[in-house]
């Protein structure tokens, strides 16, 4: 069995600096890391699962030779939070808002999660038309790992909460936790690691990957982005995906781009949202995994415009006799 139990691979990153990157059949699903700062460990997201999550505690205590001392949430979705209590951490730290939404959401969240993975799971494997190996093997591990999560699961929310940044100081380096805002959900949080060129975005950015958009706010999600590009680290850790380089935070920004570009065409003709289920993905991101989430990333951009746009635009995207419409297709 590898060092993450099947959840997860370690890649390092640095000189006590590891990415824990989520195995597609494990339970795991989004990417961690862990941060020797000397004296204290940090760990940076903690997963779909406990038994992800306790993994990963391990392999911190392991690389460290330190039990965690604090964890980051990066935000409150599921995926990144539901193994906190297992990581075992002294502290968890995120923002004021984001403890109150895992307070509001976690438990709701968790048992609709628990009443639909089952068919979310036969859905998957009888797509039409057929979903990609690769992909399935990310959806199968996601929704057993739902299945596999005990329905009394306690998340444990933030005990220290900061609004904009906050600095954890340790002997052999330094790490800003920040958050520029909510762009991907109502309140994100990264960690830069300016001494080692390395930021942790969690969902903020995906490599390969379709990222989820519903939950945020796709025009703070570019300003977010610009903020981070500035940054000028040198290697990012997204929330899905392999680790990027300089280029992953612009890719990102080249797809959103895409989306607001896509989607206001759209709405310049008066077309119907149901017409973008027609629409698949360009060359560019043809190949990226949670391929679903592509037209449910430009239906949710073309509402946004909407909500956003003056009078005259508005008025000509109701213009009668100029919509389409489509059955859109996906798993769920």
């Amino acid at each position: 069995m590898d060092a993450g139990g099947g959840h997860f691979r370690i890649e390092p990153l640095a000189d006590g600096v590891y990415a824990a990157i989520a195995e597609p059949s494990g339970f795991g699903l989004c990417n961690a890391a862990i941060v020797d700062l000397g004296g204290t460990t940090l760990v940076f997201d903690a997963m779909l699962t406990p038994q992800a999550g306790a993994a990963l505690g391990k392999a911190a205590e392991r690389l460290t030779h330190r039990p965690v001392g604090v964890l980051v949430q990066s935000h409150y979705h599921g995926d990144h939070t539901r193994g906190t209590a297992a990581v075992g951490p002294l502290q968890v730290v995120s923002t004021r808002r984001v403890r109150e939404l895992l307070l509001e959401r976690a438990r709701p969240h968790l048992a609709a999660d628990l009443a639909e993975a089952a068919t979310e799971l036969e859905r998957l494997r009888t797509a039409s038309p057929p979903l990609r190996d690769d992909e399935i093997a990310v959806y199968d591990g996601w929704f057993r790992g739902i299945l596999a999560t005990p329905p009394d699961l306690h998340v444990r929310p933030p005990e220290l909460t900061f609004e904009k940044e906050l600095l954890l100081h340790g002997t052999k380096r330094s790490a800003r936790v920040v958050s520029f805002g909510g762009g991907h959900s109502p309140s994100d949080v990264l960690v830069h690691l300016p001494e080692d060129g390395i930021v942790l975005l969690g969902d903020l950015l995906f490599v390969g990957f379709h990222p989820s958009m519903a939950d945020g706010d796709p025009s703070e999600l570019r300003r977010i982005l610009a903020e981070v590009r500035g940054l000028g680290a040198e290697r990012a850790l997204p929330g899905h995906g392999p680790v990027g380089d300089r280029t992953a935070v612009p890719e990102l920004e080249r797809y959103v781009r895409h989306l607001f570009d896509t989607a206001r065409r759209a709405r310049q003709r008066g077309d119907a949202p149901e017409s973008l289920a027609r629409t698949p993905p360009p060359a560019p991101f043809h190949g990226w995994k949670f391929t679903r989430f592509y037209e449910e990333n430009l239906r949710f951009v073309h509402a946004h415009l909407g909500r956003t746009a003056g009078p005259a635009v508005q008025r000509a995207a109701r213009r009668p006799g100029r919509s389409r419409s489509s059955r859109s297709r996906g798993t769920r």
